[in-house]
């Protein structure tokens, strides 16, 4: 009939329902993140009411001064992720990474024991759905955290070697242990056929999960082999130079050393002289309590920890427990919502998925206008701008 519209394709019905289930499973993930930090607010609000005393003067300048080093440390780090997608040819602007980064920040640090694969998940998706390769976008996502990881070792090693913690010989032999294994991993992992071994075994898992795309799935079972040499050759495109990494070294230490000074700062809004050398063994409590992942961003464990060093360096119990609710509220409660209200933003204005399938085996010689389309479609340098 003429007044009548055409009905939408099934494939374009589907694709809309699809959106509609993941806005929703996002927005159930911002709800439920949001309800672990209503958890754990009553607490910190409790705590508070018995430090009434020493919050009573508490210094708001130098807590806006803890906050702003607390959002600098994540800046930090999500520079350092940029700098490694830059260094495998993907230019991605400021505000993309960041806005990821914290994103990915409030579901490691709140989500319960998944917090840290949902958090990674979440990261390659972001970074997918603007057009970076699935393996590029898995690998930056793990080099970042390896690298973060590596450096916080040698500056906890060299922070406790330097306040007397541990003798300058055995620091200088933990560094260097620390550094030869670092070594010995990226040389494994940048030997082609070392890698296409672990590939081939993560493909052989990916062609057997339920829900994936039915033609990327008979692409990697028509030729893995295929598949193996596409994702190694993305993977090896992210081997930084000498001067790259010297950045991406310096910029997961300066998020460390932010992070650490914002707990110094917090020691100072409450009026004390700072204790530099218990510190740094309570920061190191709170980063170890915080990877074990027990429990969100290691609620309990990090508090505990914390407060213990503290107690056990001789800082009064009233003015310790301040100092732990003090850094906690400001670089755990805090950047998490922050992430969370990012999270929000970002479920509305990135840019929608669009699958793309894995190539299919060629049965036939390509042409070399398809050849040449290929070639411009490899793994170049290429600027992406949303």
């Amino acid at each position: 009939m003429a007044g009548c519209t055409p009905a939408a394709p099934p494939e374009h019905r589907g694709a809309r329902m699809r959106q509609r289930v993941r806005t929703i499973a996002q927005w159930a993930v911002v709800l439920g993140g949001l309800g672990v930090l209503g958890w754990q607010l009553p607490v910190l609000v409790s705590e508070a009411g018995r430090l009434g005393a020493e919050l009573a003067h508490l210094r708001w300048g130098w807590v806006g001064a803890a906050v702003l080093l607390g959002v600098g440390s994540l800046a930090a780090y999500g520079e350092l992720h940029r700098w490694l997608l830059i260094a495998g040819g993907v230019r991605l602007p400021v505000r993309t990474v960041q806005a990821i980064n914290f994103a990915e920040n409030a579901l490691s640090t709140t989500l319960p024991a998944v917090g840290n694969a949902a958090g990674f998940v979440y990261a390659a998706y972001q970074l997918r759905k603007r057009n970076v390769d699935v393996a590029l976008a898995a690998w930056s996502v793990v080099l970042s955290g390896a690298v973060a990881t590596v450096v916080l070792m040698l500056l906890g090693i060299a922070g406790t070697g330097g306040v007397g913690q541990i003798q300058p010989l055995v620091a200088g032999a933990l560094a260097g242990g620390v550094v030869l294994t670092a070594w010995a991993c990226w040389a494994v992992v940048n030997r082609p056929s070392a890698l296409r071994r672990c590939l081939l075994a993560v493909t052989w898992l990916g062609r057997r999960l339920p829900g994936r795309c039915r033609t990327c799935r008979r692409a990697w079972m028509t030729d893995p082999d295929a598949t193996v040499r596409r994702l190694s050759d993305r993977i090896g495109l992210l081997r930084p130079s000498g001067p790259q990494w010297v950045a991406v070294a310096a910029l997961a230490a300066l998020s460390w050393i932010l992070d650490y000074l914002s707990l110094c700062l917090s020691v100072v809004s409450l009026g004390h002289p700072v204790p530099w050398s218990t510190l740094v063994l309570g920061f190191l409590a709170v980063q170890g309590a915080i990877a074990l992942q027990i429990f969100p961003g290691g609620a309990g464990l990090a508090e505990g920890g914390l407060l213990g060093v503290l107690i056990t360096s001789g800082l009064p119990a009233a003015p310790a427990m301040a100092t732990v609710l003090v850094y906690r509220a400001i670089n755990w409660l805090g950047l998490a919502a922050l992430g969370w209200v990012v999270y929000a933003v970002q479920i509305h204005l990135a840019p929608r998925h669009k699958h793309m399938h894995a190539p299919e085996a060629p049965t036939v010689p390509a042409s070399p206008r398809r050849t040449a389309r290929s070639r411009s479609n490899g793994p170049a340098n290429y600027r992406i701008t949303n």
